[in-house]
């Protein structure tokens, strides 16, 4: 629907005169919010919390909001509560606080007013600090002004429509970068409830505004809220934008090029804790598959069962004929530790009866059934196609030693650290060749390390620099006397520079 400039410059002015009592009831303390539904934000955000939490002793509460299940399964929700954070579904907080608009940007204000939080800091999924930031709370800029905003590398052209609309002059100053922002919830209520009524008319205001961003400094600006700048320029580095501390130290590091499970994720000079953050994210493909998963509708019966499962906890899941190994069902849905097809659990209604059904990247591996002796049985329905069994652990919670020789389990968490360090470094012949070195010389201590390796190829996408690594690998123990090339892949750790693009109504901010 159109709607004519003085039209909606009438309605903003009177969104602006609102009163909006602030409920003070509802909110207490102070805490972390994050926005970070879907497998690619939540990628950024597990390795952003995990990092405040183990390295930078962060003790802040945080809260992670998503836009329903289809963004968030229960396996990613169990993952964040390890973590200390809460998962925050906004469509049940807008059963309770309707809402007409939420979409990524949209729902980053909404996510501020209902956090359980009287003092915020609203963080981006992909921004990693580099300290922790709770000292942020307590510094004067904060305690004055009740708002602290950071500078972006643009400002809001002369002639942006936003002036006009919003009746205010026009300002020679730096747009908000709302990648970070520290909001006192209880003094910047009203502004907050205006920015909030802009963003949900996204349908109109994005048309000269980039998203979120600035729907917080012209609500601010209008309403006269008093808020505190940071005056010190942002550091940019590849595809990341630095943000200062008030005192000028780099804090925050809002990383564009967002981590990712099954690709290339580029290193960045000048990024501090890289290091950190990729040994979490190393760890996070061990817990997951990149993928949200939801259990299907199911009866109450098949409920109760899975709570069953879940309480007694401990199995061992048995390839016959193949290999063994201790799980656990967890009452999240996931498998702990999970593998290529083994990362989920849930029993399912079927025409037979109920069935446990264990899947992973997308696939389903197994439907067991369970027997009288109280084993579950069935097939692995992936190649090869083996009996599988899952058998509960005794009474002393004691479950049978894995088959496999007692060196298996360290070779095989070798092999990953190999493959992890070889991604890491820049391909050359040496690499190459050192690789196809390190192989062999695992492979003559246990041949599954081959198994394992062609295991490797299936589980990741033909193009990405992991599923090369592996094929030089296996190239190499197979043929290895004919090479002189060392197996050597191109790099794809090229990444493109992504600078704010310049579109209607802004320009580049030169002070």
């Amino acid at each position: 629907m159109s709607i004519s400039c003085e039209e909606l410059k009438s309605r903003l002015a009177t969104a602006a005169s609102a009163d909006y009592p602030f409920p003070a009831d509802r909110f207490a303390g102070r805490g972390v919010v994050i926005c970070a539904g879907g497998a690619r934000l939540f990628t950024c955000a597990w390795v952003a919390i995990a990092l405040l939490r183990r390295h930078l002793a962060c003790t802040l509460p945080i809260e992670v909001w998503h836009l329903g299940p289809g963004e968030m399964g229960p396996p990613m929700r169990g993952l964040l509560e390890e973590l200390g954070a809460r998962p925050v579904d906004a469509f049940e907080v807008a059963k309770r606080h309707p809402v007409e608009r939420l979409g990524g940007w949209e729902l980053k204000p909404y996510a501020v007013m209902h956090s359980r939080f009287r003092e915020v800091l609203l963080l981006d999924a992909d921004n990693v600090p580099v300290r922790d930031p709770g000292f942020l709370f307590d510094r004067p800029e904060f305690r004055d002004a009740g708002t602290v905003f950071w500078p972006d590398t643009v400002r809001l052209s002369v002639d942006n429509d936003i002036w006009a609309v919003s009746g205010l002059r026009y300002r020679d100053a730096p747009s908000v970068e709302s990648g970070q922002m520290v909001l006192d919830k209880s003094r910047c209520w009203r502004a907050l409830s205006l920015c909030h009524w802009i963003n949900q008319h996204s349908d109109v205001f994005y048309r000269f505004l980039h998203g979120d961003k600035d729907t917080f400094l012209i609500a601010w600006l209008m309403l006269s809220q008093p808020y505190h700048l940071i005056p010190h320029r942002p550091k940019q580095l590849d595809s990341t934008v630095c943000q200062r501390d008030p005192d000028g130290a780099v804090l925050f590091q809002h990383r564009k090029a967002k981590w990712i499970l099954d690709g290339n994720n580029p290193r960045i000079d000048g990024f501090r804790l890289e290091w950190e953050c990729r040994a979490l994210l190393r760890e996070l493909d061990t817990l997951w598959d990149g993928r949200s998963f939801n259990p299907p509708p199911r009866s109450d019966e098949a409920r109760r069962l899975e709570a069953d499962l879940a309480r007694h906890r401990e199995f061992r899941l048995v390839r016959v004929s193949s290999d063994e190994r201790r799980i656990e069902l967890l009452p999240d849905h996931r498998i702990q530790p999970g593998r290529q097809h083994e990362r989920y659990w849930h029993v399912a209604d079927t025409p037979a009866g109920l069935a446990l059904r264990i899947e992973g990247n997308g696939l389903r591996s197994c439907a067991l059934r369970v027997c009288a002796d109280g084993t579950w049985r069935g097939r692995f329905l992936q190649a090869p196609g083996m009996p599988v069994e899952l058998v509960p652990g005794g009474a002393d919670g004691s479950v049978g030693q894995p088959r496999e020789g007692p060196d298996h389990e360290p070779l095989m968490s070798l092999i990953e650290r190999v493959l992890e360090s070889a991604a890491l470094l820049s391909w050359d012949h040496e690499v190459a060749r050192d690789l196809v070195g390190a192989m062999r010389i695992l492979a003559a201590l246990d041949p599954a390390v081959i198994e394992r390796l062609k295991e490797e190829t299936a589980r990741w996408t033909s193009t990405s620099a992991r599923a090369q690594i592996v094929r030089a690998g296996l190239t190499g123990l197979a043929n290895l006397a004919q090479r002189s090339d060392g197996g050597v892949i191109a790099s794809g750790h090229d990444w493109p520079s992504e600078p704010f693009k310049l579109g209607r109504g802004y320009e580049r901010f030169d002070p």
